[in-house]
């Protein structure tokens, strides 16, 4: 449904996160405009990205410096300057309940977005959200990514709710052909780009054993086995935009690992890696083998042994690894996995909460 188009309202929506465009808020924000809502944003990033680590974990803990206090300023501000019909808060851990009981004094419908686990098994998360805890009764809409959280919050009492699955970043563009001094530099057989946790750093460790050739990019592998057979593996830094790109190209084999202390099913790289013509080979669960068809637009493991006997297959069958993925990118189009894609899902949801109203 086109915003405006058949009776539907004209949405105006203000967005609230990291409005950066190669991350998944940024990307839908640019998918909002390009499907003709009239969107503004308040860009966290602009008030809490900071170089300082002390200042950036004094917020994540306390929620309660003056850029905390800034931003929420800013989010009112906004809503007042914008006069929005919706305010979508993304992952909203820094807004504090009391901007919420604002915002809900005009008539705005608050909508809660979430691509994380509200049960997340982390030592600080408690803390961390404590304030996006307190705050879910006052939103209007809830939208998930997480297959559990859907579930449980509908059993919480929360409703309506709307599963929007995660998706591939159109600003993230296929580089084309990459030269070979790159490719060895950049890549390696077998990649992974994410942060460490234990399940994921055992499922790679099992194919490095084998002597098969492995690269890590991502946060907080510090945590990992320093002399394990990953040591060399690990490189210690994140890979974005661009480059991102240029490593997926630059794998032969991208595993797809999914978070287990955030309970996840995909990743936003689950759609990424295909949606650039990488070849996949992804955790099998009920989710992802309803995206991808098994052996044709990606392949799939359940286990560490089942992990480095298909690295090995199909390291030795680069033809078969090539036609994979181009299949995957052709199901990444034709299906429809991109945010924009979601993005227009969840546009009659919105339409019929702002009639509602």
């Amino acid at each position: 449904m086109k915003p405006g188009s058949s009776g539907a309202p004209q949405l105006r929506v203000l967005m609230v996160g990291e409005i950066d465009p190669l991350l998944t808020t940024g990307a839908r924000h640019a998918a909002f405009r390009e499907l003709g809502v009239e969107v503004a944003g308040v860009d966290s990033l602009a008030f809490l990205a900071t170089r300082s680590a002390w200042a950036r974990r004094l917020a994540h803990l306390t929620l309660r410096t003056p850029a905390v206090y800034a931003f929420n300023r800013a989010v009112l501000e906004g809503a007042a300057r914008f006069r929005p019909n919706v305010v979508w808060l993304e992952k909203p851990v820094f807004v504090f309940p009391s901007t919420l009981r604002c915002l809900r004094r005009g008539a705005a419908a608050l909508v809660y977005h979430n691509t994380d686990d509200w049960r997340a098994q982390d030592r600080f998360h408690a803390v961390h959200w404590r304030y996006l805890l307190r705050g879910l009764p006052h939103y209007d809409l809830w939208v998930l990514s997480n297959a559990h959280n859907v579930r449980e919050f509908r059993e919480a009492g929360f409703a309506p709710v709307h599963h929007m699955e995660l998706a591939a970043n159109p600003a993230i563009r296929d580089p084309g052909e990459i030269p070979e001094d790159e490719r060895q530099r950049l890549g390696a057989p077998v990649g992974f780009v994410g942060h460490w946790e234990p399940e994921t750093e055992r499922l790679l460790t099992h194919v490095a054993r084998a002597g098969v050739g492995v690269k890590i990019y991502g946060g907080s592998w510090e945590d990992s086995d320093p002399g394990g057979p990953l040591r060399d593996a690990i490189q210690h830094r994140p890979v974005r935009g661009d480059e991102y790109a240029r490593a997926i190209r630059c794998f032969d084999v991208n595993v797809g690992i999914v978070s287990k202390w955030n309970r996840n099913h995909t990743a936003s790289r689950t759609f990424q890696i295909p949606a650039l013509g990488g070849f996949l080979l992804h955790e099998r669960n009920e989710l992802v083998t309803r995206y991808f068809r098994e052996g044709l637009e990606a392949e799939f493991f359940g286990t560490a042994e089942e992990l480095l006997e298909k690295c090995l297959h199909y390291l030795a069958r680069p033809d078969e690894r090539r036609r994979i993925g181009e299949a995957g990118r052709r199901r990444c189009r034709e299906s429809g996995y991109f945010e924009i894609d979601r993005v227009r899902e969840v546009l009659p949801v919105l339409a019929d909460l702002v009639r509602d109203r």
